[in-house]
């Protein structure tokens, strides 16, 4: 079986003795004793949860500029043209390109992703996720953004168009019309004409307008084409969902609903595209078979469209894997490529605390270049090119040569076309023209490999380099080595063109084989990847199970009175009450270590809030002297940030760097990291201490010796509370991501009044309002902008004290859990039981029967693939 049988197999078997254990804790009730009912009530939420346990998927987020090669490696990946890769297409391309592909979902996504993640104004992020479809079998659903986000959008944009028209006439001026050109092109492309002359002769409420001319609608049709069937939950213009099936003559249908054009011409009925959020595609892609992994195709990041790189900051606080993407071509020698990543190598290992979840795709490896164009080569590397060269004049001058001597031998037999031995001789030059032909494709082909290698391994170094350099100054250490960084150069339309079936159609530019194209090395990493996340999560929920298993079975093994045993438990009970004497004075310890190094950081976070205070009031007035009072408006009404200007940005930038920033990663991505796993080990080292006491103290009584014996069997420290670091960290990692690399988010949400009072701004004099004394430079003079960057750190560290407590409730949580399992199995040998020995004998017969055997089956089909991850981490 493969592994994604294997995994249903096993969630399966978790899902049926959890809840088998569940109903028979139900059998048993309640005694009336307040210890028992606890953990009755415990246990039963405890497999209740696990049976409801299902398969987790990362995130491999692609991000990178716009025109860097996303999309064409994903479908490179998938070995599937699932995205669109240009950014710019007409309509007659669409139906030119779809004609290659054999199928109707082509058509629709091609057409949905490249209108969608190329818009200007909307940003769409493309989920790929397995499902054990038939093959060439692809299923989509698409996502749509809220009523509320799209009215907001659309007031605004006709605010910008009013701004400028009086009595539906245009007014002149020597503001710019920048706002208002905007809007009208986006309204243009978004909405139909009579919308527009609605809006013009009458219908003075935005909300009529728009509830008015856009009015439910509902398409339902099914039909099957060659091997298709799409089905998508779909939303119409009144924000009501809907069922929609594609068919091949429905997609001419469906089209204006994704895009303003249908063929070329203008449509008379608006269109619905833009109000798409997300896409999610669906397939049974062999690189995505663990079912852990799910490829994200996001939208141009870092670039001058606010609100797509806002949207994407905002989606990957929920991705656990970045695949940085950039072009090959500028990533050597290109000081702007280089200070974008640099910036955002400082995000991810400073704030985010992903620097383990980093990895690096450089496209473009297939693009061919000249020897010369590579100027760092060293002696060798030039004398191996050299000879590359020679062998190809060499061939080429044989290949001349044999032309030349074919031409005679061709001369010849028209002349004397009878004489036998030069007809044979003409064949043969024929021949030997051919093969030597071939050489020189391959000599060719080899040189231009060779070249786009070490122009990758210059690239790759360029890259490694800076991010050493980007590592030590945040470590403040200019001898530390980072953690290893992969780094990917890829080739993807030659990957392409070299997994055609019919080799008479490749045609590939610079690879001739499929592993120096780098897309099958990228493919390993992240089917291993998921590989062992999947394997990784099914053990969990095994250990989980075992660890319920281990608590119920040591309860009712003690579950017996002696009253001999009186001196026993007293000795145990003394050794258990000195242990967590002993474990709270290390959590103390720990915790005044915590409290030194947050209190360094919110000192560092201070020092910059001030700085960034008295920066902030000639930001603001910069702001009003660049630009006009309709750009001004627009900018306050879409919260500082429009076009290229993000004032939000620039109010919190700084507040990130320097000592705040080492103080940062300090704290979060080392020292806790650090601390949490010495505070693990030192809990269940004197833990076992205390455990192998009790066990040596029940040796003077004969008569619980055995059982004593048993039950410590059951007792595993660590696995109990290390799974509580796992929560603290991941609490923290949450808080991190939440920032997204600044304070923009939270110095936003602080303004969102301001700006709405800002924007709300009409009439005469309107634009001094803004500007000056009454609004936007009062709110940033000295003492209010000393007040709000210090309530803004005072929120900062509210939500690190927030996370830290999630932590600290998790890490107590699994200490109650671990005192309890001590206790009720070493200690609390006898007492006042009221479980009868029917009811005892029949939860360990089910225990052993109908819980251990299925754990048993679960970790055999793990374990036969505990060799192969073994390996992929060698």
């Amino acid at each position: 079986m493969s592994l994604p049988h294997d995994a249903r197999s096993c969630y399966d078997l978790i899902w049926r003795m959890n809840k088998n254990l569940e109903r028979e804790l139900e059998k048993v009730g309640p005694r009336g004793r307040e210890g028992y009912d606890k953990d009755l009530r415990g246990w039963k939420a405890e497999a209740h949860d696990l049976s409801n346990c299902k398969p987790r998927s990362r995130k491999f987020a692609f991000i990178g500029r716009t025109g860097a090669g996303k999309s064409t490696a994903i479908n490179a990946i998938l070995g599937a043209p699932v995205l669109s890769t240009r950014a710019v297409v007409s309509d007659d391309y669409y139906y030119r390109r779809v004609s290659l592909f054999t199928d109707t979902l082509s058509l629709f996504i091609l057409t949905l992703s490249a209108r969608c993640t190329n818009s200007a104004c909307t940003s769409v992020q493309t989920e790929i996720i397995y499902e054990d479809l038939f093959p060439s079998t692809w299923r989509a659903s698409v996502n749509f953004i809220e009523k509320d986000e799209w009215k907001k959008t659309l007031q605004n944009l006709l605010d910008d168009i009013t701004a400028v028209c009086e009595g539906g006439a245009l007014k002149i001026g020597r503001d710019d019309f920048r706002p208002a050109l905007d809007a009208w092109d986006i309204l243009k492309e978004e909405c139909s004409n009579s919308f527009f002359r609605c809006f013009y002769v009458g219908y003075a409420d935005v909300a009529d307008a728009f509830v008015h001319y856009h009015s439910p609608r509902l398409i339902k049709t099914y039909i099957h084409s060659w091997n298709m069937n799409l089905w998508c939950p779909y939303l119409v213009p009144t924000f009501r969902r809907r069922a929609l099936a594609l068919t091949a003559w429905s997609c001419r249908k469906l089209r204006p609903y994704l895009t303003s054009h249908v063929m070329g011409e203008q449509l008379s009925e608006p269109s619905v595209w833009h109000l798409v959020d997300s896409v999610r595609i669906y397939g049974a892609f062999e690189v995505l078979a663990s079912g852990a992994v799910t490829l994200v195709d996001v939208p141009g990041f870092g670039d001058a469209n606010k609100t797509r790189t806002k949207r994407t900051k905002e989606y990957l606080k929920n991705v656990e894997v970045v695949i940085l993407v950039a072009d090959i071509k500028r990533a050597a020698d290109d000081q702007a490529m280089h200070d974008y990543f640099e910036s955002f190598l400082h995000q991810i290992i400073a704030i985010d605390g992903r620097v383990e979840s980093l990895l690096i795709l450089l496209t473009g490896a297939d693009v061919r270049i000249n020897e010369d164009q590579l100027h760092h080569l060293g002696s060798n590397q030039r004398q191996i090119i050299q000879k590359m060269c020679q062998e190809i004049d060499d061939l080429s001058e044989s290949l001349y040569e044999q032309g030349k001597r074919f031409d005679i031998f061709f001369l010849e037999f028209f002349v004397a076309p009878t004489d036998g031995p030069r007809v044979r001789g003409t064949v043969g030059a024929s021949a030997l023209d051919q093969r030597n032909a071939s050489q020189l494709e391959l000599a060719k082909a080899a040189k231009d490999t060779y070249i786009a290698h070490q122009r990758s391994s210059r690239a790759r170094d360029v890259f490694l380099e800076l991010y050493r350099q980007v590592y030590c100054s945040i470590k403040q250490d200019p001898a530390c080595q980072p953690p290893s960084l992969p780094i990917f150069c890829i080739g993807s339309m030659d990957y392409t063109q070299l997994s055609v079936t019919d080799r008479r159609y490749r045609a590939p530019v610079v690879f001739t084989d499929l592993e120096d194209t780098g897309i099958p090395q990228l493919c390993r990493h992240i089917h291993d990847f998921g590989f062992k996340k999947a394997i990784s999560d099914i053990n969990a929920h095994a250990h989980r199970s075992n660890l319920l298993w281990e608590s119920i079975e040591s309860y009712f093994l003690s579950s017996r009175r002696d009253s001999r045993l009186t001196a026993y438990e007293n000795a145990a009970r003394g050794l258990v009450e000195a242990l967590q004497d002993t474990v709270d004075e290390i959590c103390k310890t720990s915790g005044a270590k915590v409290d030194n190094n947050m209190n360094e950081l919110e000192q560092a976070l201070r020092s910059e809030a001030e700085k960034a205070a008295e920066r902030s009031l000639n930001i603001i007035k910069t702001l009003g002297e660049n630009h006009q009072w309709r750009s001004y408006r627009t900018l306050m009404r879409r919260e500082g940030e429009w076009r290229s200007t993000d004032l939000n940005e620039d109010l919190a930038h700084g507040m990130l760097e320097g000592n705040a920033s080492s103080a940062w990663h300090r704290l979060f991505n080392d020292f806790l990291k650090t601390e949490l796993c010495s505070l693990v080990v030192d809990i269940s080292n004197r833990c076992n201490e205390t455990i192998r006491a009790i066990k040596n103290r029940a040796q003077r009584t004969t008569a619980i010796a055995p059982h004593i014996d048993h039950a410590c069997t059951f007792i595993h420290a660590f696995d109990t509370i290390n799974p509580a670091r796992d929560q603290y960290l991941s609490a923290v990692l949450a808080m991190q991501r939440e920032f997204c690399g600044s304070f923009k988010g939270l110095l936003r949400a602080k303004l969102e009044d301001h700006y709405r009072v800002v924007g709300s701004e009409s009439g005469v004099g309107m634009f001094q309002r803004m500007k000056a004394q009454d609004l936007n430079e009062e709110q940033f003079g000295p003492k209010k902008a000393q007040e709000f960057y210090t309530r803004l750190v005072d929120q900062v560290m509210t939500a690190v004290r927030m996370a830290r407590n999630k932590g600290e409730t998790a890490l107590d949580e699994a200490l109650v859990r671990l005192y309890a399992i001590i206790d009720r199995s070493l200690v609390c040998v006898q007492g006042d039981d009221q479980i009868c020995k029917v009811t005892r004998r029949n939860m360990q017969k089910f225990l052993d029967e109908e819980y251990s055997a299925p754990l048993a089956e679960v970790m055999m089909i793990t374990d036969k693939y505990k060799s192969a991850t073994q390996h992929q981490d060698r």
